[in-house]
């Protein structure tokens, strides 16, 4: 892959928190709760102190539908 495919590939399938909480159709507090649980992995996580993570779309989409055939 070159570095255009790259980026295409990361704009299509990655989100960061805000478009994440949108397909789970959580809160913040609930998509929190999700990610320190285990229950929401990031797919990649950048940073110390102060973290910025990007989410895999496919996997907010699986966790978005388990969780509404749960109820």
């Amino acid at each position: 892959m070159n570095s255009q495919e790259i980026k295409k590939w990361i704009k299509n399938n990655l989100v960061m928190q805000e478009e994440a909480r949108q397909i789970t159709g959580q809160s913040v507090s609930a998509f929190n709760q999700s990610v320190a649980t285990g229950k929401i992995i990031p797919f990649i996580e950048f940073g110390e102190s102060r973290k910025t993570r990007l989410y895999l779309k496919a996997d907010l989409e699986e966790y978005a539908r388990k969780k509404k055939s749960a109820k």
